[in-house]
């Protein structure tokens, strides 16, 4: 059974001297986690795996904070080594260790992911090389037995600016066979109100920001800021494809069909928006109403939808 120890720096260090581990035969090998396109401020992941390529069992400790088991050598085109990160000095500064024993049985493997920017610091776009160097017996100053990692390169390029990102990510999930307009924020409501009830899904997208409204709801925008750029675009690709099929739930209010509407207020400023509109939904024997607001942002001279709130209305009763 594994085990989680608390142990004061020098009461580890007696330790691993006292009982040191049988490591030889252990293999450590990375490689890039979600490979992307990285730029200098990009998460990057790697994918750590550790392999007992040996007969017989082999033992190591894995600390809950990683910077005790691992460091990474990071050079560039002058093979100048980055330096750490302030927040893997200051990791290491601890006395107390959190760890637990992994056995790993002959030509078993241990895998986890760690971010390399928790480590160092890339300021600057070049092609790296990256190794990563694995401390079985947990770093002290006088560790003995390290495993060092394949090396691996790691491309980065010249980064963008966050206006210049988003309109990326705009590209990437709305229809490019459309032309935007330039619009008044009542008429983008209603361009997108009249899309819906025509079922044209492609003109319904086109003057949505999909990332803000998605990141409506704190959960999901939590979810939202832990993923890699890449897991962000493909989220958001799943995300219109569940709207695109009206979904229960929150979102469904985002997509429903109105029967009737009629835009109540507009207000503006040079930068944002909001639009009031009040919408029926018919039943067999009643009607649905309902008062949204929409919340709109002014982008490269475009209005867009960026948020929605839903009040409800009184019923009233069909004859």
């Amino acid at each position: 059974m594994l085990r989680k120890r608390l142990l004061s720096g020098l009461t580890c260090t007696l330790l691993i001297l006292a009982f040191p581990f049988q490591v030889i035969g252990l293999t450590v090998s990375i490689r890039l986690y979600d490979e992307q396109v990285y730029f200098p401020d990009s998460p990057v992941d790697l994918f750590i795996t550790v392999q007992n390529e040996t007969p017989e069992s082999v033992r190591f400790r894995m600390a809950d904070n990683r910077v005790f088991n691992l460091d990474f050598d990071v050079t560039g085109p002058t093979n100048r080594r980055l330096e750490s990160t302030r927040q893997f000095i200051t990791g290491r500064t601890t006395n107390q260790v959190y760890y637990r024993t992994v056995t790993l049985e002959p030509g078993e493997r241990f895998s986890f992911v760690e971010r390399l920017s928790d480590y160092v610091q890339i300021e600057e776009p070049a092609v790296y090389t990256v190794q990563a160097a694995f401390y079985p017996e947990l770093f002290s100053g006088r560790s003995r037995s390290t495993v060092r990692s394949n090396p691996i390169t790691l491309s980065v390029r010249p980064g963008f600016t966050p206006e210049t990102r988003m309109e990326m990510r705009y590209a990437a999930v709305t229809e490019r066979a459309l032309q935007r307009e330039r619009k008044s924020p009542d008429e983008v409501v209603e361009y997108m109100l009249e899309a819906r009830r025509q079922g044209n899904w492609d003109r319904f997208f086109l003057y949505l920001n999909l990332e803000k409204l998605y990141r409506q709801l704190p959960d999901r925008d939590r979810r939202f800021r832990r993923m890699s750029e890449a897991q962000q675009l493909e989220e958001l690709r799943e995300y219109r494809a569940r709207l695109e099929e009206q979904p229960r739930g929150e979102d469904s209010l985002l997509v429903r069909v109105p029967d009737q509407y009629e835009i109540l207020q507009t207000s503006y400023s040079p930068s944002e928006g909001t639009v009031v509109a009040r919408m029926a939904f018919d039943f067999d024997r009643y009607r649905e109403r309902k008062r949204y607001t929409f919340s709109l942002e002014r982008r490269n001279g475009f209005w867009e939808i960026i948020g929605y709130e839903v009040t409800n209305l009184p019923n009233e009763a069909i004859r």
